[in-house]
């Protein structure tokens, strides 16, 4: 018994077509948030600024949150 196998092309559909974009764009994205943090860690003045910036919206954000009733 002799079986054939045929390769057939795998066919692209609207949904495939979209997750492959949407891989793209996010690929692409987390790129520029990799070089902008390398820069920002690189850089010892931008560190304690987004730093003093990051830990002032924590407190801010937590003191709403306890004066919430």
């Amino acid at each position: 018994m002799v079986l054939e196998v045929t390769a057939t092309e795998p066919t692209v559909t609207a949904m495939g077509s979209l997750l492959n974009s949407l891989g793209a764009v996010a690929t692409g994205v987390w790129t520029q948030i990799t070089k902008i943090a390398s820069t920002i860690v690189g850089e010892p003045l931008l560190l304690f600024t987004v730093g003093f910036l990051f830990l002032g919206g924590c407190i801010g954000i937590f003191g709403r949150l306890l004066s919430r009733n």
